[in-house]
């Protein structure tokens, strides 16, 4: 019986990182009008920190079908907010 049997090699590292892969991602932008993934300067409506300047991440793949009307989990530099909380952004 064994000799049938194959080994398995698992890698160390995974092979996908996380997130949304990046046609997914670009969609979401393209229906919230964000632009994920790019590098920009922000000013949210509260918070501790209200201005923030870097590369826009989307923490969490919103479910199906797409509702721009629900907000997305976003972040910069490790600060998260809400896109509700975006008073204004500009491409940096």
């Amino acid at each position: 019986m064994t000799e049938n049997q194959t080994d398995f090699v698992f890698a160390s590292e995974p092979s996908l990182q996380p997130g949304p892969v990046p046609h997914l991602r670009d969609e979401i932008a393209r229906i919230w009008s964000l632009p994920l993934g790019e590098t920009v300067d922000l000013t949210l409506l509260r918070g501790s920190c209200t201005a923030l300047r870097g590369r826009l991440q989307l923490e969490c793949t919103p479910g199906l079908p797409f509702d721009p009307r629900q907000p997305l989990t976003l972040s910069i530099s490790g600060v998260l907010f809400s896109s509700r909380d975006i008073e204004h952004w500009k491409l940096s």
